[in-house]
């Protein structure tokens, strides 16, 4: 599975705009239609008159995680590039109840709150409005919050890994809870809120088969198959494809120069990881800004989340090439090379060669860009029509382009050219 979409480059910004749009429209319409956009019947849930939210949600639940196992175990889709968002577990119960507060208050959600806007219901325009007012007051106080914001980290954590039980059983287990809540739902409504079952629901006095029966069967059965089937995330034995490998390496599509990861830093871009695979004491002597030190030895392959941009660079570019090659087997699809290694870096940004006097008019912009770009990196112009410059340039302090979780790399020494050796 080749996802995510726009990090890999597969599509730039306007398109990422539009997808953004029109998922966001049809979210909005499919809950305006289950009747989400009225607090009345949000409400009503929690008098279990009406537990609509209830089989909405349980329903989208299974449906989804039935359907990413049974897809991730028939290897049509690579779980691992799901993104999971990181547990702080105090700060996320204390937000949780507050949220739930807030719900039961006002009858909305975030979500449903938006859509009850925009069809024009003036108590969603006013619980947008305080929602809006309750983040900007969130920002005033989170300095003085912001240490027990981060307490309690677990990190990215899944059911399966803290309890250590099969996800196939976590996925079982789920689906019989889905099915007693729907159950449990609609007796309470028959009997609390006076509704008389639908025709061809769970509870409907008759044996035939209906297709919310047939739904919840083949939901059983899948959910036992998944309780022995093991777990639907990838191998950690790598795979090669040598064909597709070789077809990447010959048109270097897998391949990022110098100037642009230049840009890149100077631009300020954080969707890609810059990894140093040299030794810790030559990173400490000197490693391009931004970059993050996982010497080869140690590169493992739970290092980065598999939906990362990752670019390796060593010396000359062969040990980048096997940490490349060793990600690539482990099934990352987003792993690059910076060309010609920190060689090359300091060739053709660090310490460009001026261009002969001769040079085309065209040839000296594209030169003064260049000695900006060497400049700001502390590096200098040489050859003999350009001024000597420092032979030990210091680099300036960069905001690294890397993840605001990457591990912090120390600040970069002094860069030296000195003749290509090793990896």
């Amino acid at each position: 599975m080749m996802a995510p979409f726009f990090k890999y480059g597969l599509f730039g910004d306007e398109f990422s705009l539009i997808v953004a749009f029109v998922t966001g429209v049809g979210m909005g319409f499919f809950l305006e239609r289950a009747g989400f956009g009225n607090a009345r019947l949000l409400a009503a849930q929690f008098y279990f008159r009406d537990l609509r939210v209830l089989k909405v949600m349980f329903t989208a639940i299974v449906t989804a995680m039935v359907g990413l196992y049974v897809l991730g175990g028939f290897g049509l889709m690579d779980l691992s590039l799901i993104y999971l968002t990181p547990t702080f577990l105090a700060p996320q119960i204390v937000g949780g109840i507050i949220l739930g507060i807030g719900f039961i208050i006002g009858g909305y959600c975030p979500g449903t709150s938006c859509v009850s806007a925009v069809t024009g219901r003036i108590d969603g325009m006013v619980y947008v409005a305080g929602m809006i007012g309750g983040l900007l007051g969130f920002a005033e106080v989170y300095p003085s919050i912001e240490r027990f914001a981060r307490s309690t980290g677990m990190g990215k954590i899944t059911l399966p890994q803290l309890f250590d039980v099969p996800y196939g059983l976590l996925v079982f287990a789920v689906v019989l809870m889905a099915l007693g809540a729907f159950v449990a739902a609609e007796w309470a409504e028959k009997k609390l809120g006076g509704k008389v079952p639908a025709a061809g629901s769970l509870l409907e006095p008759t044996l035939r088969v209906t297709p919310v029966r047939a739904f919840a069967v083949s939901l059983v059965a899948l959910g036992a198959f998944a309780a022995i089937g093991g777990s639907p995330y990838r191998s950690p034995v790598g795979k090669v494809d040598v064909r597709e490998l070789a077809l990447e390496a010959g048109t270097k599509t897998d391949h990022v120069s110098a100037p642009d990861l230049a840009d890149w830093i100077i631009e300020g871009r954080n969707d890609f990881i810059l990894v140093d695979v040299r030794e810790a004491k030559d990173f400490a002597e000197y490693h391009i800004p931004g970059a993050i030190n996982v010497p080869l030895a140690s590169l493992s392959g739970d290092f980065a989340d598999r939906n990362e941009r990752i670019v390796f660079y060593s010396d000359g570019g062969i040990h980048a090439a096997q940490a490349w090659l060793l990600l690539r087997s482990l099934g990352y699809r987003g792993v690059y090379l910076l060309f010609g290694g920190l060689e090359e870096w300091k060739d053709s940004v660090l310490f460009p060669t001026a261009p002969a006097a001769a040079a085309s008019a065209s040839e000296q912009i594209a030169f003064a860009k260049r000695a900006a770009v060497s400049k700001y990196f502390g590096g200098a112009v040489q050859g003999a029509s350009a001024s000597p410059g420092p032979a030990v340039p210091t680099a300036p302090k960069l905001t690294p382009a890397v993840p605001t979780d990457a591990p912090a790399s120390p600040p970069p020494a002094a860069a030296k050219k000195k003749k290509k050796e090793g990896c």
